[in-house]
Order: structure tokens, then C-alpha cells, then sequence
């Protein structure tokens, strides 16, 4: 880990440039390294998403639903060398991610009810993770050369097997990445702080990013998975600096509208209106 004289260095660098471009940065390096990591599986996923995250795992203290979201998510990183080496297919392993997509969607729903009494969320989350069994997923090996291989998830016309179709439907897919995306910054403002939130803010607009300068959205669930996994390393290992540096009245007060009851049960159904889409098209309604 970073020494205190490097670190100090470090951070007195932010301060000197401010806190929009603080932000900035941070959002650019998440969004490089997660690309990165996306493509290259191995040479970069294994130090930045697994070796990294196992160190802050055994090393810093942090509460039990970043402890939780963090090793599943390592896990899934992890897994990934399976079916780069050709001892998992890569059909199965997408279908696994989806999968864990839904468990941890499920683990945010219900801190959503059960702690941050955030109910019209829940429902979101609920009919989120359920929604997910609508997606279909692909597998394209070697993207990026040797030992490498990258996944889509897609909404499309329901098929004969789960995670399965034969079309992509392109606004499907979009409409479901904004749902979430919604949903999620709500569960994590109800979570965290408002420095957090703001950081949150980057880590959501990363894959979005990705998927706009790659012209795919169906690559948006991998770009997030790395996204979430280097930021939320970054939360943890930083968190005490994230908060003193992304400390801002006016996001704070603006958050605090975002959770009254009128703005969450609108969200809530413009989430659903979204969510809505894709699970037509599944089920060949639209």
C-alpha cells in the first residue's frame, strides 16, 4: 500500500486543483482502467480486480455490505480465468454473471428495506432483479488477442433457454442500463453519504462512458463490473479522503430532495416504465 508521504502527496494534489476536476480525474481513471480491465481479462483484471481487492478484503475494516458486495464481486473476477483457459465454457460463465447480477441486485433491495427504509426503491430493486432473468448474454473469446475474451447482455425476444435469444434489441438493452443506473445511485445515496454519492456519480457515468466511445451497449454489464470493483477498492482503501474532498452543500441538499417520498415514488415509476420495456420485448409484447 501507498506510504504516508506518497499519499499526502498525493491528495494535496487534489486539493490544489479543486473538486470538479478532482472528480474528473477520478472518473477518467475508473473509466480507463475498468475498459481495460474489460478487455484484458488477465494481464489487467488480475491485479486490479483481484489481487487489489483481496488485499483491501484482509487489510481495512468496512461495513458488512461493502464486505459483501466486494468478495462477490472479486469472485466473478476471479472466475473469469475459467473460461479464459478453456476450463469453463464461455456460454456458462455469462450465464453466471447474470445470475450473480441478480443476487446482487437482491442484496441492495433488501438493505433498501430492511436498512435504509427506502420502500419505493425496493420496489424498483425487486422488479429489477427479477427483470434480469429477461437479459441474454454472449460470450466472444480472444476480443482482444490471447487470453483475453470479453461478454455482452442484451434484452431481446424470449428463446428456449435462459440468458438466451436470437436478436438484440438495442433500446431494450439501453432502457435497462438506465433503470438501473437510477435505482442504484438512490440505493447508494440511501446508503452512504453524499460524498460518496457524488463519487458514485463517476462510477455509474464509467461504463456509460465505455459503452458510447465503443458504440455497444450490450458491453455495458462487464464495464460495470470492473467499474464498481476498482471503485469500490478506491471507496474503501480512500474513503475518509473521498469524503473530505467530495464534501459539497449543494449536492448534499439536492440528495436530500432526490430522497423525500414524492421524488422516490416518481423515480420509482419512470424505473419501472423503463424496466418495462425490455421485459415487453421478451415476452413479444413490444
Amino acid at each position: 500500500m501507498m506510504s504516508n508521504t506518497k499519499r499526502n502527496a498525493f491528495w494535496s494534489f487534489f486539493d490544489r486543483i479543486g473538486q470538479l476536476p478532482t472528480f474528473l480525474i477520478w472518473t477518467a481513471l475508473i473509466c480507463v482502467v475498468s475498459m481495460l480491465a474489460s478487455y484484458f481479462p488477465l494481464w489487467v483484471n488480475v491485479i486490479v480486480n483481484v489481487l487489489l481487492p483481496v488485499l483491501v478484503l484482509l487489510k481495512l475494516k468496512m461495513v458488512m455490505f461493502e464486505k459483501l458486495k466486494l468478495s462477490t464481486l472479486v469472485l466473478m473476477r476471479a472466475l473469469i480465468l475459467l473460461p479464459i483457459f478453456g476450463i469453463m465454457s464461455g456460454e456458462l460463465f455469462v450465464k453466471i454473471v447474470l445470475v450473480f447480477l441478480v443476487i446482487n441486485c437482491m442484496e441492495a433491495t433488501l438493505t433498501d428495506l430492511l436498512k435504509n427504509h427506502q420502500p419505493y426503491n425496493f420496489v424498483t430493486g425487486l422488479v429489477l432483479s427479477l427483470s434480469v432473468l429477461t437479459l441474454a448474454g454472449k460470450w466472444f473469446p480472444e476480443a482482444a488477442g490471447p487470453f483475453t475474451g470479453i461478454y455482452t447482455a442484451n434484452a431481446g425476444p424470449r428463446a428456449d433457454a435462459l440468458f438466451v435469444s436470437d436478436q438484440v434489441v438495442v433500446i431494450g438493452t439501453i432502457c435497462w442500463l438506465v433503470a438501473y443506473t437510477i435505482w442504484n445511485w438512490l440505493f447508494v445515496i440511501g446508503e452512504f453519504s453524499p460524498s460518496i454519492g457524488y463519487l458514485h456519480i463517476g462510477i455509474l457515468s464509467s461504463p456509460i462512458i465505455s459503452i458510447l466511445l465503443t458504440m455497444n451497449p450490450g458491453y455495458w454489464l462487464v464495464f460495470r463490473a470492473n467499474s464498481l470493483t476498482c471503485g469500490g477498492v478506491f471507496q474503501i482503501y480512500c474513503k475518509d479522503d473521498i469524503e473530505k474532498k467530495l464534501e459539497n452543500e449543494k449536492l448534499a441538499a439536492f440528495i436530500e430532495k432526490v430522497k423525500s417520498p414524492p421524488a422516490q415514488i416518481v423515480l420509482m415509476i419512470l424505473n419501472l416504465v423503463l424496466i418495462a420495456v425490455p421485459v415487453g420485448i421478451y415476452f413479444g409484447i413490444i
